[in-house]
Formats: structure tokens, C-alpha cells, sequence
């Protein structure tokens, strides 16, 4: 009778929606945000442009992950470089010129190998040491090119 997807409304209430399952003469119902299992013979196919007055119009807001920020912190050198290789890569694709880069303070060697790698990088201009409001001596800020 249905398939996932198509649109229904529950007999005799003023809910509608669009079924995300279907099994043993029930159907499963994603309706106002909300999952309902109800009898089949309880439900008629409906217009989704006929949404009743009291529905709920949901806006989706995807985020991704800042495009200007990477953390290594916690992380071994190797992994570090890896990932602060497809990070530059992913800031040069999307023109962003300035990154910063947290490593933090302990120790130092996070610190220091990225600088290496900074300087032997292409696609970078030049780099500094943050800022005291920028996180100080535990993060980079790196200008691309």
C-alpha cells in the first residue's frame, strides 16, 4: 500500500508525515519532528503541499568544522603533519589565508615540528607564535599564500 517515503496522515488527527518504515501491518511515521508507529488501516495517503496549519516547519543547519582552525594537540608527530597537510590543502581549496594551528605548550616538540614542516611548505608565506589573546606560545598562526 505505502512505500518509504510517500506522504500520510493519520485517520481522524491532524498528523502528517513521511513514512521511514513499514512492517507487520504498521508504519513508522517521521511527523512535527517526531517518530509514530500506528496501525496501517489508520492512515491515508496525503499531499505533502497540504501540510495541516499546527505542522512544524524545521530548517536544517549543517556545520562543518571551522576551515581557519586545525587542533593537534594530543596528537603523535606523524598524525599531526597528516592531518596538518589535508588541513592546509582543505584552506588553500577554500582561499583561506590565514589558519591557525593548536598545538600547545607542553614540551614543545608539536610545536617545533610544525614550524618545520611550515617552513618547508609551499603554500604558506610565512608563520609567528600566537598572540597573548590567541592562545600564546601553544598555537601558530600560519599566513598562506
Amino acid at each position: 500500500m505505502y512505500v518509504v517515503g510517500d506522504y500520510v496522515k493519520i485517520k481522524e488527527q491532524n498528523i502528517a508525515g513521511f513514512v521511514t518504515a513499514i512492517k507487520n501491518n504498521y508504519v513508522t511515521i517521521l511527523a512535527n519532528d517526531k517518530i509514530v508507529k500506528v496501525a496501517i488501516e489508520n492512515t491515508e495517503k496525503a499531499i505533502p503541499n497540504k501540510v495541516q496549519s499546527n505542522s512544524v516547519k524545521i530548517n536544517v543547519k549543517l556545520s562543518s568544522p571551522p576551515l581557519d582552525e586545525i587542533m593537534v594537540r594530543h596528537q603523535t608527530v606523524e598524525e599531526a603533519l597528516f592531518n596538518l597537510e589535508k588541513f592546509i590543502d582543505n584552506a588553500i581549496c577554500n582561499n583561506v589565508k590565514i589558519v591557525k594551528i593548536i598545538h600547545g605548550k607542553n614540551g614543545g616538540i608539536l610545536r617545533r615540528e610544525v614550524h618545520k614542516f611550515l617552513d618547508n611548505s609551499p603554500y604558506v608565506k610565512e608563520h609567528r607564535l600566537g598572540g597573548y589573546y590567541e592562545g600564546s606560545y601553544g598555537v601558530t598562526i600560519a599566513f598562506l599564500k
